[in-house]
């Protein structure tokens, strides 16, 4: 099949979304179907590179998600490289821009359109005017809006598909949870890399995740002190960057834990698998994942 993926969010961007989706690609493709990826544009990929399957469309920083992009233009000329392409369904992972375009292109072409509902906005409205201006009730209302004429809904997990019934979602949905590319846990990049971090002989907790505000790591930077009690020598390790990193430094200094709180900064992502051996144990307070 020749599978058309509109999405607001890919690599180099650094999200769970971005990952889900390339490993849906690279697994597709594995199985002999040509994938061809429609998505914004990028401050750190170059106007002129050229990635094979792959077409960009100009975009701008979304409104209170600054490092996420949003397409403002490419409608008509997606549908014409769709068209050329001879697309057989697209495959939407956003509700906006590209999502919006994704479905006028399926429209137009006469193919069915898939949708995978990755992210539970009732969770993120605080990003929006500290959550004055959007209420569940708008989550609710735009995102029947958006999945009323697709052919059909994957929900990575019973979470997003009981609210998507609790929305009054009709459209048919099948829990399809987001695949894991064990490849690169597989073997093991740097086997020094514990020792590089100054970690060898201390016990290690790890956060591995965007570092923002729903993912809640002030949580467990705030449980620190009493892990401290028990176990004098642990470390915290935070791996990742994010919108919440500068409150997250602050807090940590305000606690006096900054011999054992670390930020490594955002990390390249087939190190990932490196960074999880490196803990002996992965901590999270997220109440926001879609994947339960």
């Amino acid at each position: 099949m020749n599978i058309g993926i509109f999405t607001d969010s890919y690599f180099p961007q650094v999200s769970g979304v971005a990952t889900s989706i390339k490993t849906l690609k690279d697994d597709l493709e594995r199985k002999g179907h040509q994938v061809y990826i429609f998505t914004t544009t990028d401050p750190h990929v170059p106007d002129d590179a050229v990635e094979p399957n792959l077409f960009r469309f100009t975009s701008v920083p979304f409104v209170s998600f600054t490092d996420r992009r949003i397409a403002v233009r490419g409608l008509f000329h997606a549908y014409a490289v769709a068209k050329e392409l001879n697309l057989d369904i697209v495959h939407t992972q956003t509700e906006f821009s590209m999502g919006y375009i994704g479905k006028f292109v399926a429209k137009q072409l006469k193919i069915p359109t898939i949708h995978t509902y990755h992210t539970m906005y009732e969770d993120y409205l605080h990003y929006v005017l500290n959550g004055h201006l959007l209420k569940p009730y708008h989550v609710k209302q735009f995102t029947r809006a958006f999945l009323y004429h697709v052919s059909g809904v994957v929900a990575p997990s019973e979470r997003v598909y009981d609210t998507l019934r609790r929305y009054g979602v009709k459209t048919e949905i099948k829990i399809i949870p987001t695949g894991v590319d064990l490849t690169q846990f597989a073997q093991q990049k740097d086997p020094h890399l514990r020792d590089k971090l100054g970690l060898a002989h201390v016990p290690v907790l790890v956060s591995l995740s965007r570092v923002a505000y729903e993912k809640r790591i002030d949580k467990v930077i705030s449980a620190m002190p009493k892990i401290l009690e028990q176990v004098p020598q642990a470390v915290l390790l935070i791996v990742g960057d994010g919108p919440a990193r500068e409150d997250l430094e602050a807090q940590v200094a305000e606690l006096g834990l900054k011999e054992h709180v670390r930020f490594t900064g955002e990390i390249d992502h087939d190190d990932v698998g490196d960074y999880y051996r490196v803990g002996d144990v992965f901590v999270s307070a997220s109440d926001s994942e879609s994947q339960g």
